[in-house]
Formats: structure tokens, sequence, C-alpha cells
């Protein structure tokens, strides 16, 4: 009768080895980091398990699968992790499947692969490579990982779902709370196919919570929005950093999303024609429009002044290389814009019926000053990027009112930041940055109010 294998047990100074025969050769030794130091008597046990599920992959034809098995087995902390480990053994000596070598992900590694891209280049015909995965990223750290912990992507359950969701925090609106249960139910969905760690997903038809489209939503009038791009930072005095009151003109006057917006690149732009080009966004859908003029002279101030040296790949707002942090840009915009002296209510109000000005609108701001002054939905849809006429019919309700109170368009970006406005002489940045007019842009009207266009068409005209 053959002898029971029991492997050799190390201690070490910071716990214990376990050195296990794997095949013919000499043995190989795993650190127990899954048993405290001190438990002599756990680690014993461990070892003598491990050598025995080597010994039977051994005559089972399996002793190229061990090694990976044991390592896990070195690593398990619990029962369960335990468990599926013998689950694994079990189905490799019975010749079931070869993917049993591994034990299914939590759920949370598992949504990390996914938002890290991993599951994309293991499978790209059947996950799609995310554009922006900041919001995923954060609400996995937020709102599922805290409560639901290292739960198997395997043993999720319809419980665990609704744990997450009755954790959210009371403030989020209606459709966040939606994103975050998307996210779930998108994960499980991936579980299933094309990982087949599962055989099916435990969310049933109609679990995806309603979206409330009641709660009203505020756009920034022209006098605050000029008040929130005028506080500089001064001598001895508190104000806004330029980049963001950058980032604030640019979400109001071109409608981007802020992930959009954080990702845009120098090679995305064409200063000299006034051009912007997203090829990479949210929906999968490139685009491409003439950007506001105002705009356009304030990214050529910008380059020139603060990142004259950025290559064609930096990100535009990004600093030494890094992109653009908007996780928490909304709680810096309702902060900017107290200190900037707007105090309207509506701006900061949380009740049933109204959420506190949010970055994404200023998107909304976009969408009513254009339709208030005549723009198409057409060219609204080619620079927000929207499919549907329902999302921008939401804002006509708001356009009317804008145009029944004559508030007119923003100011130019160029004029409404202090630090990239043009003088009255020679402009900060060289012609040949500037659009000229005409050229590409479609705003004629709001061209020929604006001095500082007539002033780069009288320096053009002059030279």
């Amino acid at each position: 009768m053959a002898r029971e294998a029991t492997g050799e047990l190390r201690t070490l100074a910071n716990g214990y080895e376990a050195r296990v025969r794997i095949d013919a050769g000499a043995r190989k030794g795993f650190a127990l980091t899954g048993i405290a130091a001190g438990d002599h008597a756990g680690a014993t046990a461990r070892c003598r398990a491990m050598a025995q599920i080597a010994a039977r992959l051994r005559r089972a034809g399996h002793a190229t699968d061990a090694e990976k098995i044991l390592e896990m087995a070195a690593k398990a902390r619990t029962a369960r992790a335990w468990s599926a480990i013998e689950a694994a053994v079990d189905a490799l000596c019975s010749g079931t499947t070869a993917e049993a070598t591994s034990k299914a992900p939590s759920f949370v590694d598992f949504a990390k692969a996914w938002t890290s891209g991993e599951l994309h280049k293991k499978w790209p015909d059947h996950v799609g490579k995310k554009k922006d995965t900041t919001d995923d990223e954060r609400m996995v750290r937020l709102y599922v990982e805290p409560v639901i912990g290292d739960v198997g992507i395997d043993a999720f359950t319809l419980d665990h779902a609704e744990q997450i969701m009755a954790h959210l925090p009371g403030h989020l609106s209606s459709s966040s709370r939606r994103h975050v249960a998307q996210l779930v139910r998108r994960v499980l969905s991936l579980a299933v196919y094309p990982s087949r760690h599962r055989r099916e997903t435990p969310i049933p038809k109609g679990w995806l919570p309603k979206v409330k489209t009641t709660t009203a939503f505020s756009c920034l009038y022209p006098d605050e929005d000029r008040a929130l791009l005028a506080c500089a930072p001064g001598e001895g005095t508190e104000g806004v950093p330029l980049v963001r009151r950058l980032a604030y003109g640019i979400l109001a006057r071109e409608g981007m999303r802020k992930g959009e917006l954080a990702s845009l690149r120098w090679r995305d732009l064409d200063l000299a024609r006034g051009r912007v080009a997203l090829d990479r966004n949210k929906t999968g859908d490139p685009r491409s429009w003439a950007l506001d003029p105002g705009v356009a002279r304030a990214l050529a101030a910008w380059r020139k002044l603060h990142r004259p040296d950025a290559e064609p790949d930096e990100y535009v707002l990004g600093e030494a290389g890094a992109r653009f942090y908007v996780e928490q840009l909304a709680d810096s915009l309702r902060a900017d814009l107290a200190l900037a002296g707007v105090k309207r209510d509506a701006l900061f109000e949380r009740s049933d019926a109204r959420r506190p000005l949010r970055v994404h609108d200023l998107r909304a701001t976009f969408v009513t000053v254009s339709l208030a002054i005549g723009r198409t939905e057409t060219w609204v849809a080619d620079r927000t990027g929207h499919r549907s006429s329902l999302m921008i019919n939401r804002y006509r309700r708001a356009a009317r009112t804008w145009s029944e109170l004559d508030l007119g368009a923003l100011s130019p970006l160029d004029e409404a930041l202090p630090e990239l406005r043009l003088p009255q002489g020679l402009p900060h940045v060289a012609l040949s940055e500037v659009p000229a007019r005409g050229e590409n842009l479609n705003d004629s009207e709001q061209r020929r109010g604006s001095d500082s266009n007539r002033r780069v068409a009288d320096l053009q005209s002059a030279a």
C-alpha cells in the first residue's frame, strides 16, 4: 500500500512554507500566506492537504497543472476558497474540464478586469473596449466593494445585488442609481459569456430602476458664467485655477461630456482651422465639428502660454502627462461659483424637485443656449453626440424661456478668461494659430458682434 503524501513543513521567520513534490523531481516550496503565523497545526494540515492534491494530480496525469493550483491552495484563507480549489481538482481528475484549474474571481476583481480592458483583450469579439472607465471604476470602489467584499462572481446572488442598491447614498439621482444597477447587470452578463464563470445571471427582467425625469436641471446664466470665469487668483486673493475655469468654459460652449474633455489630446485639435475631432467617446460614434471661435482662440492661447512644449499625444488640460481629474469636479464647480460670488439658490438647492448644479448641467447650458439662439437639433447633436431627439427635446422649454428673457449667448471664452484675453495690441497667440474670420466657423452673427474677432481681422488686414 502506497504511503500517504504529507509534504514537508518548514517554519520561516514570518510564517510557514510547504514543500510538496509536484512530479518526479525535487519538492517545490509554497509560502503558506493563507495561514496565520504561529498556527502550526493549521500549517501542518494545509501542507498535508496540498501534498495529497499534488499526488492526485500526478496520478491523473495533470502534474503540469499542479503548481498553479497549489499556489492558490497556499493562499486560501476561507472555507469557500478551499472548496473552490477542491472542486477544481475534482473536475480535473474526473476529466470534466480543463478550465476548472482556476477558481472564479470575486465579483469586484472581475468588474475591475472589465473596466481595465483586460476582458476586452481576452475576448475582443465579445467585450467592447470601454472609452471612459472613470465613472464605472468609481462606482465599483465606492458602492460595490464596501458592500459585498470578496464575494465570488460565481456565488453572487440577487440578494447581493439588492444589498448594493440598498446601501447607495440617499443623495444619488435616479439616473446614477440606474447606472450602478446597469454595471452590476453587465458584469454578471459577462460572467455568463464569454467568461463562463456561471450558467446564468441572477438579475431578473425589470430589475433595473426607472429613471425619474421630473427633477429640474439648472443652467448658468451669462452673467454667472462671466463671474465664474473671471474669478482668477490674484496677489493675496483666492481664486479659481485657470485650468478649471477653462474646463468649465469649454463644457458650457462645446457640449462635450466631462470624460471627453478630460481625455482630449492635442492631436484631436486643429486650432488653425478651429476644428475638434472626437474619434474615441462614450457612444463609440466618432464625431467632429467646428469649435466656437472664442474656444479655439482660448485653446490656442492656452497652448502657447501654458503648454508650449506639449506633444500631440498629451492631454489638453492635463499636467505632466496626467489626465485632467474630473471625478469630484461637481463639488469644485459649486465651491468655485460660491467663491465667484454667485449666490442663486437654485444652483445649490437639493430637494425632491431639484438637485444642486452638476458638471453635466454645463452641457445642459450648452444645449439650452444653442436652441435659444436658433441652432438646429442636428447642429447640437453633432457636438453633444445625442442620438435621439428625445434627449434634446428635454431642453426646449428652458430654451424658450432663455429666448424670452433675451439672455443671448455666453461671452467668447478668450474674452471671459482674463489670462487668455486678447489685448488691444498684438494678440497673445500667433495669427496662424487663431481661426480666420469665416474659416470653417458657423456662428457668423456671433463673430460680427465680437470685439476680439474684429481685432484679429484688423491685424490680419494690416499684415
